[in-house]
């Protein structure tokens, strides 16, 4: 199968994918990320199937993603990706959503990938494919904000338990299960009030069934800086929310 830098494709969004205000959800975005880096790195010979396999396991480290314009129940995007230049242990992926208008989204992932025989991070420059020509398109960010674990200054919202449904391939919670948890504990109203901009997500220590994990937020300006943690206070994930109503 020939090598392509950059992986190009078009999608329709469903019923499923859609939110009270018939627009594609914020966490389904996480997930048409997940779903395409996949199907890129099928292409590339990378993907989970093959790793696993090879005794490998990728592992979401960072997102960033930033809307623009969530799009509609039945229309039609058009839904981009590429590596970036690999480190020897961490490698970056871009994705872009597009319709006819314009940019809708756009985000950036850091990858690991886990021996999972030792569990040790392996050298990602010896798994890409030696042959692929990495894509150097700028991008309109390349950082992930800093996140800090929250303090006694932040105020408990709410608990979620991680159930059955939650868990992937790897015997622990999908890291879109994490994003659908937290924005799950925000009420339509507060959703619709804050009008997202933007959300990262640091994953930090892997959840599993049973789990109950607190979410504890505060706000500075148009920032809503949170976290999943678990009952004896270690963070599972860090988050960062930028709205527009602030």
């Amino acid at each position: 199968m020939e090598l392509i830098n950059k992986y190009t494709t078009d999608l329709q969004v469903m019923p499923s994918q859609v939110d009270y205000e018939n627009r594609l959800r914020y966490h389904e975005t996480f997930n048409v990320f997940m779903d395409l880096a996949n199907k890129h790195a099928e292409i590339l010979g990378i993907d989970q199937n093959t790793f696993m396999n090879k005794g490998l396991f990728w592992l979401t480290v960072k997102t960033r993603i930033r809307f623009y314009r969530r799009p509609k129940m039945s229309d039609r995007i058009h839904a981009q990706t590429w590596p970036v230049k690999p480190s020897s242990v961490r490698s970056d992926r871009c994705y872009r959503i597009l319709d006819d208008d314009g940019l809708l989204a756009e985000g950036r992932t850091e990858w690991a990938i886990m021996d999972m025989n030792t569990t040790r991070l392996a050298n990602m420059k010896d798994l890409f494919p030696q042959e692929l020509v990495f894509n150097e398109e700028p991008f309109s960010f390349e950082d992930f904000p800093r996140i800090t674990p929250c303090d006694e200054t932040y105020t408990i919202k709410n608990k979620y338990t991680v159930i059955s449904s939650d868990i992937d391939m790897g015997q622990h919670m999908n890291n879109v299960a994490y994003v659908r948890a937290l924005m799950g504990m925000f009420s339509v109203q507060e959703l619709k009030d804050m009008d997202i901009r933007e959300i990262t997500v640091i994953f930090k220590t892997s959840a599993h069934e049973g789990d109950v994990l607190s979410m504890l937020y505060k706000k500075e300006g148009d920032i809503l800086n949170c976290g999943l943690y678990f009952e004896d206070g270690r963070p599972s994930l860090l988050a960062q929310i930028r709205i527009a109503n602030a």
